[in-house]
């Protein structure tokens, strides 16, 4: 069996490329290891426009086409499903990845899709590739898909249960890959560099995750063990990489399972090998940080999220801002950096009734943030309007108070939710003055990676009040 797996084709329209698709590279190996008929399985990376992507699937031939895709991508991944429909009639077409998932519909509607698959796809696909291979089992049989049968009903099949330890799981088919064309993290400290998953889900439930994937089903989180973890950095290190981000939700979900990795990793010997990570602020302690220091993880990524408690509560956060501050100061006790998410109009729902962030709590939130950075209890952060996001349960709210704008949501720089009195010229305002905060203190504090001058435009745009997605294509290389 020939099983060509994609990403969207980039340079029909731009978006970021910083790693190869780590969910590809897994299920390739699954498939390497655990089919029964030995499976050719291709990748088709993103370095294309529409007609280079279709012309790689004319000269692969596969008997299988899957992409993967997220909202951010999705409007292209339909245009691109179309191109492939009508170009190859016949070509089995299944999709995965968070889009699809939760919005499998859309993926199946006029024809672009025979299969979306739901939450996590290894063992899946191993079912999809036989029934295309021999027609068994049924589609109907499958756990973990959505279809459309004969009659055009969509059919969703009884869920599929989660592999139960996912250190069992082959590592990612690396050899399928050149890291050079991708641009890696727009601050690093070491090149070459990728990222590797260490956790599958988070036991939280903020309302504007939407993770469908990982919360398809139960458990919502599931841990590498450190010695896997430590054998894929290992891997990696002989390849020639020096900096890697080690992509969770939460590197700290809880304080012995981060240790015991840092551990792991600190055995290996590599000094000149860097890391990068998520973290929680309620999960902190002075012994986590002082172990990511002995691995040079010399930047955490943290969910500050808004300056207003009120809103930390509404959104099911469950820190407080005197945790954020606390942990701050315990990375900044041992030499580490902070880049803290923020987001501007958050909304939720509070006993019934709508509650929403005002102009004058984003202002707060921006207060909050520039104290932090003058401070140097945070170097770097981000700024963005809250978005629902497909699967979220600030998407169930905002679909309950009409809050959705008629227009596709494209870009989180927009007004994304209409919060009552609130119109586009004061969100783009706060877009503004969050922006220029955050660019000053990234110039200041340095590390930037040149490969992602092209983020220079797209700021440039958001501060002009323009489009940062209108049509310039300009594509990272």
């Amino acid at each position: 069996m020939r099983v060509l797996l994609a990403d969207p084709p980039q340079r029909e329209d731009h978006y970021d490329l910083s790693y190869p698709n780590l969910g590809i590279m897994y299920l390739t190996s699954y498939l390497r290891r655990h089919s029964p008929v030995p499976v050719d399985v291709q990748y088709l990376q993103g370095f294309t426009d529409l007609e280079g992507h279709l012309r790689e699937i004319e000269r692969t031939a596969p008997q299988i086409y899957g992409l993967s895709f997220a909202l951010w991508t999705s409007q292209l991944a339909y245009r691109t499903l179309e191109a492939v429909r009508q170009r190859f009639p016949k070509l089995p077409i299944i999709c995965g990845g968070p889009q699809p998932t939760s919005a499998y519909q859309e993926a199946l509607a006029e024809g672009r899709a025979d299969v979306c698959v739901l939450g996590e796809g290894e063992n899946t696909m191993l079912d999809l590739v036989q029934h295309f291979r021999t027609g068994q089992p049924a589609l109907t049989d499958i756990p973990g898909i959505a279809f459309r049968n004969p009659s055009g009903k969509v059919v969703v099949t009884e869920k599929r249960a989660f592999i139960k330890d996912i250190s069992t799981i082959p590592l990612p088919a690396w050899d399928m890959v050149d890291l050079a064309p991708y641009t890696g993290m727009h601050i690093n400290r070491a090149s070459p560099q990728t990222h590797i998953l260490v956790s599958r889900g988070c036991p939280f439930d903020c309302n504007f995750c939407a993770n469908p994937v990982w919360k398809y089903n139960k458990p919502w989180v599931r841990t590498r063990s450190p010695e896997n973890i430590a054998e894929e950095v290992e891997l990696l290190y002989k390849k020639g990489v020096r900096e890697i981000y080690m992509t969770s939700d939460e590197f700290n979900v809880t304080e012995k399972w981060s240790v015991d990795v840092a551990r792991a990793i600190e055995a290996l010997g590599h000094q000149d090998m860097y890391f990068q990570a998520n973290v929680r602020a309620d999960v902190f302690t002075e012994e986590i940080a002082k172990a990511f220091r002995s691995i040079n993880l010399w930047m955490v990524h943290l969910g500050i999220e808004s300056g207003n408690q009120r809103t930390l509560d509404g959104i099911g956060k469950r820190t407080t801002t005197e945790q954020v501050e606390n942990a701050c100061r315990l990375l900044r006790a041992q030499g580490i950096s902070v880049f803290g998410f923020v987001m501007a109009f958050h909304a939720w729902e509070e006993e019934g009734r709508l509650c929403w962030e005002t102009p004058q709590d984003v202002n707060r939130t921006l207060k909050f943030c520039h104290r932090l950075l003058s401070k140097g209890l945070i170097q770097y952060m981000s700024w963005q309007v809250a978005t629902p996001m497909p699967g979220s349960r600030l998407h169930k709210v905002a679909e309950r108070y009409g809050l959705l704008p008629t227009r596709e949501i494209n870009n989180p720089w927009t007004h994304n939710m209409l919060l009552p009195g609130i119109g586009p010229g004061e969100v783009r305002w706060a877009v503004r003055k969050g922006m220029l905060l955050k660019d000053f203190y990234l110039v200041k504090n340095g590390h930037l990676n040149l490969k992602h001058l092209w983020r220079a435009r797209t700021n440039l745009r958001v501060l002009v009040g323009l489009d940062p997605k209108a049509k310039s294509r300009a594509v990272a290389r």
